[in-house]
Formats: structure tokens, C-alpha cells, sequence
């Protein structure tokens, strides 16, 4: 029997360049923010993304700038990745994955013991072999340091996912092939198509609110701490009733996270129609706090794939952990709800800190034409696709 090392390679090269960018990042349309920002990004969009940032940000009140997320990038399994390294920080920086396999001696992105020193002030490459499905996060190992003066709590993370191969990945939006991007539709000529979702939780944010100053609880008078999503954040402080008349109900978990009385949240609102099938991409990028990722209306099972396993609705997860949670019955679940599904941080003073978003199913066709109740443009949603008879990107006829 010939040893899977053996067979012939059938994946491809390929080669991201990646820059590490310094800008400030406004985490939510109160104008709370990381004046000290952090972010990878791919160099060809490194320019724009600088300029619409500081330009957002140099509001009155600063607002978040859409293309500010934490990098997503993809392959497929047999692929060997390129990543292109530059450093624009005035500090060493690197890109250090967790889970695939490397060089250790010309690809780790770190500085330890005798083996050579793969952080750079400038420019590095390194080689990363996608060998099997799955989240990997990455990340900035050159200052390792948790505190305000680390880079992780700053935001320099992102995220590999490794895709079953022969896959390709669209635009949710658009239809049309992405190099980047938390969200995704994936196609497989094999497999059934279904909607991705790249989720970070991260921690110990160094937050200013709009007035440059540490944000304070209304409740209780004290500093008030921030979590984050994706690098985005929705603190309660920030939803306060919506005039100084509203009764308690007001304040009941039903009407203080309603987009229909306050607008969505800051945190990317995931997004399908219902019984679309789908994959939550779950990263800890964070630097110190376990958090209990819960999704409401929703299960998965405990290990992928295993039908014996148990079937959960939320999960623990900690620094530099990663879950694929593969939705049993697609959006909506069995009951095929539509609406809006919380999800959020488990753990009440995260969850009160801004670590919670929605997911939002649809039942009719979203093409960019609609509005939503206060009158804004409801995206458009490209419906899913069959795997077969279609075309990939590269003009093929997949049959």
C-alpha cells in the first residue's frame, strides 16, 4: 500500500503578501476606540484601508471604518501557503500560525531559543502546508506580551481556514471570488454548498470613547471595561433607554438588543437564508479570558462529524482556541426560524461589555432593493448555489 506521502501533490501555491498596518480602530458607531490599533492586512488594500479608516476616524464622533476586520484568508487541503510578510510598524513584528505544519527553522514567526529569529523589523516569507480542514489562528509572536503594551490586545490576529479541497469561495454579496473576508460562501464540486462565518471573541481592549477618555458605566459610576467581536464591540453602556421617560420593559433583554429600536449592533451580523447549511469559524483571539461562545436557537455537535456526539449550544473557549461549529439543520435550525438569533459571551459581564451580535435568517430574497424599518439599504444576499453545474471562477464547467 503506497503511503499518502507518496501520492502526487494536488493542491496549489499560494501566495498572500501581508502587511502589519497601525491605525486607530473605532469599534462601534459611539465612537469608542483603539487609537493605538493593530491589524494585518493584504497589501494590495493596505493603502485604502488607512486612508478610509483615518478619515472615519477624524469625525466628530469617529466611526468604524467596514473594511477594518481582522484578516481571513483561505485554502484549500494539499495547498502549500506563501505568506509575504511586511512589517510597517516601528516596532519587530511576525505572523505566527497555530495548527498548520512549517519549518520551524525559516517559518515560525518567532524568536525562540537557538533556532533562527523569524521576526522581522522589515520583510519575511514564510511557508505554511494546509494538510488538513479546519480554523488556524495567526498571529503577531514578536512581543508576546499580554498588556496595553503587547500587539495582540491591539488587534494583530487573524485567522487561516483550510477548506476541503478542490474548493473555491465567493462573495456572499457580490457572487464573486474574494481573497479575503469573515464571511464566505464555499463551493465544492463533492460537497454541499454552505455559508462561512469567521468569528473572533477578543479581550482586555485599551478602549477611549468619543471623547478620548475611559468609558464609564452608567449604572455603577465606574470605569467600564470593553470585549469585542471581529473587532467591533456593543456595550450596554452605550444602550441606554431610549429617552429618560422608558419604564423598565425598556430595558428587558428583548428591547435593549433589538435592531428595530436600536439599530443593529456593532459586531458583523451574520446573515442566510433559512435552511441555508453553515459553518461558524469560532477564533479566540484575545489575550487572557475564557469565554462561553453561546448561539441562541441554534446546536452543533460537541466533535464534528461524529453522529454519537453530543449535540450543544455553547462552547468554552480560550486564547488561541478555534471551533468549526457546523449548524445542525443550516440557519434557522430544525424549527426553521426566521429573525434574528443572539449569540454572545455567556459569561454576563462580557456579554454587558459589548461581546454579542446577532444572526439573521431570512425567508425571501434579499437583492439590495430593500430597506430596514429606519429607513437603511438592506445588503443583498446571494442565494447558494448547487455544487454542481456551475462554473467556477476560472471559467470551468463543474459537473
Amino acid at each position: 500500500m503506497q503511503e499518502l506521502s507518496g501520492y502526487p501533490a494536488v493542491g496549489k501555491v499560494r501566495v498572500y503578501d501581508i502587511e502589519a498596518i497601525s491605525l486607530p480602530i473605532v469599534y462601534n458607531r459611539f465612537g469608542d476606540h483603539d487609537p493605538n490599533g493593530l491589524m494585518y492586512v493584504l497589501k494590495k488594500d493596505s493603502q485604502r484601508i488607512r486612508r478610509k479608516a483615518k478619515a472615519l476616524f477624524s469625525l466628530p464622533v469617529p466611526q468604524p471604518c467596514e473594511e477594518v476586520q481582522p484578516l481571513v484568508i483561505r485554502a484549500n487541503v494539499g495547498d502549500t501557503v506563501q505568506i509575504n510578510f511586511e512589517n510597517k510598524l516601528d516596532r519587530r513584528a511576525s505572523i505566527h500560525v497555530t495548527g498548520l505544519s512549517y519549518n520551524v527553522t525559516n517559518s515560525d514567526g518567532a524568536n525562540v531559543g537557538y533556532n533562527p529569529d523569524t521576526t522581522t523589523d522589515r520583510f519575511i516569507s514564510y511557508i505554511w502546508k494546509a494538510e488538513k480542514e479546519g480554523v488556524f489562528l495567526f498571529s503577531d509572536m514578536a512581543d508576546t506580551r499580554g498588556s496595553e503594551q503587547g500587539t495582540n490586545v491591539h488587534g494583530l490576529f487573524g485567522a487561516i481556514i483550510v477548506e476541503a479541497a478542490g474548493s473555491y469561495w465567493l462573495s456572499p454579496v457580490t457572487g464573486k471570488p474574494i481573497d479575503s473576508g469573515l464571511f464566505a460562501d464555499i463551493y465544492n464540486p463533492a460537497r454541499a454548498s454552505f455559508r462561512e462565518y469567521a468569528v473572533f471573541f477578543h479581550d482586555e481592549l485599551e478602549i477611549l470613547n468619543k471623547d478620548n477618555e475611559q468609558p464609564v458605566d452608567p449604572h455603577t459610576g465606574l470605569q467600564s471595561g470593553t470585549t469585542a467581536i471581529s473587532y467591533r464591540s456593543e456595550p450596554m453602556r452605550n444602550r441606554l433607554p431610549l429617552d429618560h421617560h422608558a419604564n423598565e420593559a425598556d430595558t428587558g433583554e428583548d428591547i435593549s438588543m433589538s435592531s428595530w429600536a436600536y439599530g443593529d449592533p456593532a459586531p458583523p451580523v451574520l446573515r442566510a437564508y433559512v435552511g441555508d447549511p453553515s459553518e461558524i469559524r469560532l477564533i479566540h483571539g484575545g489575550v487572557k479570558e475564557t469565554h462561553v461562545f453561546h448561539l441562541h436557537n441554534h446546536q452543533w455537535r460537541l466533535e464534528g462529524g461524529n453522529q454519537n456526539s453530543t449535540i450543544i449550544d455553547s462552547i468554552s473557549i480560550s486564547p488561541q482556541e478555534c471551533y468549526t461549529l457546523d449548524i445542525l439543520y443550516g440557519a434557522g435550525s430544525f424549527n426553521k426560524m426566521i429573525g434574528d438569533a443572539f449569540f454572545h459571551c455567556h459569561l454576563y459581564p462580557h456579554f454587558h461589555e459589548g461581546m454579542w451580535t446577532l444572526w439573521r435568517v431570512f425567508d425571501r430574497l434579499q437583492d439590495g432593493t430593500g430597506v430596514y424599518s429606519d429607513g437603511s439599504v438592506i445588503q443583498a444576499l446571494m442565494p447558494l448555489q448547487p455544487p454542481l453545474g456551475i462554473q467556477s471562477p476560472q471559467g470551468e464547467n463543474i459537473t
